[in-house]
């Protein structure tokens, strides 16, 4: 412990410096504390407010000005979170990719197939308006470039089999969740993932059975 002692009077007075310093630190914690979870309130309406605004103007359309007065932030407070809309956006699709990461890996991809399919259409369901948002501003290769990353996250994913496999999956995954989406997702979740079940542990086998061979071209009459 830090400490003096000084004299007042007859007596001898315990200067305690260790707790002085031990108050201080804890203030200037919690300071950092409060304004790292403003910072991230700010953030959280400033992406909202965004996607509202996506849902009535087209995104190239949108200002700062939009976006801050809907957000109810300043424009100050705007630029110190995001230099541009598109770090927004990118920001908010790192949080669902991230969202369905959680869910997904709470499945084994070998043995729990259909309840991960079941478990992951459940999700884009819920964010449908918000996904398709996306998918209409032309970030759908974003999607697959998110999934991937969260994918192929081991130390060897700089090797080919890993960067190449997880392209295929997110690649696949997200082509069939574009589909899904942007057809109303009138089909139901159970069927859904009883097919994508199907193809990915039977693969080409399934090929008669969902009529998906590709055959080469009839010759013309001519020829």
């Amino acid at each position: 412990m830090a400490f003096e002692r000084t004299k007042n009077s007859d007596q001898t007075k315990v200067v305690d410096h260790t707790s002085h310093i031990d108050n201080t630190d804890r203030r200037l914690a919690t300071l950092r504390r409060n304004n790292e979870e403003s910072n991230a309130f700010v953030r959280a309406c400033i992406e909202s407010a965004l996607i509202q605004l996506m849902e009535s103007k087209p995104f190239s359309s949108i200002t700062v000005t939009d976006i801050a007065r809907r957000a109810g932030v300043s424009r100050n407070a705007y630029y110190r979170n995001y230099d541009s809309k598109e770090a927004i956006l990118f920001e908010y699709l790192n949080g669902l990719i991230t969202t369905i990461d959680v869910t997904m890996t709470k499945y084994d991809p070998l043995t729990q197939t259909r309840e991960a399919w079941i478990a992951l259409l459940g999700e884009v369901r819920g964010i449908a308006p918000q996904y398709r948002l996306l998918l209409e501003v032309g970030y759908g290769e974003r999607i697959v470039d998110a999934m991937q990353r969260n994918m192929n996250r081991g130390p060897a994913s700089a090797e080919a089999g890993p960067r190449y496999a997880s392209r295929y999956w997110a690649g696949a995954i997200c082509a069939v969740l574009e589909q899904w989406v942007k057809d109303g997702m009138t089909v139901p979740e159970s069927e859904l993932a009883d097919i994508m079940t199907a193809l990915m542990h039977r693969g080409v086998a399934t090929v008669t059975e969902f009529g998906t061979g590709c055959e080469a071209p009839s010759p013309s009459p001519s020829q």
